[in-house]
Order: structure tokens, then sequence, then C-alpha cells
């Protein structure tokens, strides 16, 4: 895995913690819990899908399984503007929606550069 993998791993495994870490604040309520496992999976699936994109035999199957990433940040996201909505967690859920939307950017950037559509 070449060093600029490594660094999105890691804001990955970041951000993977900054949910785990909301999410345990959540009130224990059977909402809560279905949120919370419904957001825990798509935040989880993130880093899965970028790990096993690094394996990928092709270029063709290394930007589809990035896109699924991409797709798992964009759940991340709508369940993190849930969470807001709901007032389920406090101003943690505010760092943790920009942290995601800062993968959501690095994701996307990757595809672009990947299939060849991004100028560099």
């Amino acid at each position: 895995m070449n060093l600029r993998a490594q660094e999105t791993l890691s804001k990955i495994k970041e951000q993977i913690v900054l949910v785990a870490k909301l999410v345990d604040s959540f009130p224990k309520t059977t909402a809560s819990f279905k949120i919370a496992g419904q957001i825990m999976d798509s935040v989880t699936s993130i880093g899965a899908n970028f790990a096993e994109a690094q394996s990928a035999r092709t270029k063709k199957e290394f930007t589809s399984t990035i896109g699924i990433s991409l797709k798992e940040a964009k759940e991340t996201l709508f369940w993190l503007d849930i969470v807001k909505d709901l007032k389920l967690s406090d101003n943690r859920v505010d760092v943790t929606s920009q942290k995601c939307i800062e993968l959501i950017k690095i994701l996307s950037s990757i595809i672009l550069t990947a299939s060849g559509k991004n100028k560099d």
C-alpha cells in the first residue's frame, strides 16, 4: 500500500473511531440502537472496502470498490444528519460530519484520478 493510501486509510480509521465514540454517547432508546447499528455498518464498510480495493486486480475493479467506499461514506453522512436532526448527540456530530465530508472528497478524487477524469 502506497503512502497516500496509508494516509487515507488512517483518516478512515479515525472516522470509524469518531463514529464509534459518538454512538456510545447516544441515549439508550430503540431508535438510537437502530441508528447506531446503521451508522456503524456504513462507517466500517468505508474502511473494509477501501482496504479491499488495495488488492484489486484491475483499475476497473479498484475504481468500483473505491466507489462502494464512497457510497458508504455518503450513507454515513446521511446518518450523521439524522443524528443531528434528532439531537442524539452533542456538538461532536458536527466535527464528525466535517471529517466525513473530507473523506467523501478524498474518495471522489481517487475515483476521478483512477478513471482518468481528473485533470491534475
